[in-house]
């Protein structure tokens, strides 16, 4: 299986990707993917801002 990192950009309504090292990207394309989904969650600054600052963070299934 795989799996991302998605959420609502913070200017605006787009769903944004997370792409490494921090950043985002609007690129689906460009998206890290991971295989499993506790390797997406390991990405702790994502799901640290997610309970610190209310992102709308999921880890997505691209087989479900």
């Amino acid at each position: 299986m795989v799996w991302h990192i998605k959420k609502t950009s913070i200017i605006g309504t787009d769903t944004v990707y997370y792409k490494g090292s921090n950043s985002w990207t609007t690129d689906y394309d460009n998206r890290s993917t991971y295989s499993s989904q506790a390797k997406a969650k390991a990405e702790t600054y994502i799901w640290e801002k997610k309970t610190s600052s209310g992102w709308d963070v999921t880890a997505v299934n691209e087989n479900a």
